[in-house]
């Protein structure tokens, strides 16, 4: 297993294996099909193995996401927003549209998208604020930081009502998540939702997540799967 949901529900690690498979074996047929219409001569040098543009991790995360937004977008009453849809993210990420992988990351963003909006704002509290600042000094967010009070003094009203609508939606999730007792198993590393982020550079720093061991409100984190006979 690689994980164990609410309600006796499991995601294999074979269900995970064949999405992530599937883009490799579409990733090795296009580049076998340049190959065969090499017309230069060359000889057929040992080639590497084909870069699939996520992990296996990465897919059980979208599916432990999926699973704890639609039960989010049941209690409010909503449907996933339109978009993002499949071709933006395809084109924006580099991932073809027809990927099973491609479809779950879209529907990820669609449900955060109809949820987040309904979920109540939460207070913007020094502990909740610090870790968003030491996140984004570590991502070199500023040459010379400044400091946490200046951060905080500066921050505008748009980025605060992100923040507390963030916060807010972590509370949410991690209700759910703990009452689910979600366990994961280690071999995919701490699995996280990410809420909020930022771009620094050419990398995007996550400011708000929540974590599928159930942590984000302080609670006990549910015990990590060791036991996968």
């Amino acid at each position: 297993m690689a994980a164990y949901l609410g309600d006796g529900k499991t995601i294999t690690e074979a269900h995970v294996e064949g999405v992530y498979n599937e883009a490799r074996r579409e990733l090795t047929r296009s580049r076998e099909q340049v190959q065969r219409q090499d017309t230069t001569g060359a000889s057929a040098a040992a080639v590497p193995p084909v870069q699939v543009p996520f992990k296996q991790s990465d897919v059980l995360n979208a599916l432990l996401s999926i699973d704890v937004l639609e039960q989010a977008a049941a209690a409010k009453g909503v449907q996933a927003a339109a978009e993002p849809t499949v071709e933006q993210i395809a084109q924006s990420a580099g991932y073809s549209p027809n990927w099973l992988y491609t479809k779950l990351y879209a529907r990820t963003l669609q449900l955060r998208s109809a949820v987040q909006p309904k979920v109540t704002p939460a207070p913007l509290t020094d502990a909740d604020l610090r870790p968003v600042y030491q996140r984004l000094v570590a991502g070199g967010a500023a040459g010379e930081a400044p400091s946490y009070e200046q951060f905080k003094g500066q921050l505008s009203d748009q980025n605060k009502q992100a923040l507390q609508q963030s916060l807010g939606m972590r509370n949410e999730l991690a209700k759910i998540i703990q009452d689910d007792n979600i366990k994961t198993n280690p071999r995919y590393g701490d699995q996280q939702m990410v809420l909020l982020s930022t771009q620094v550079g050419d990398a995007q720093v996550p400011l708000v997540e929540v974590s599928f061991a159930g942590t984000g409100t302080g609670a006990s984190p549910a015990p990590f799967v060791t036991d996968v006979s």
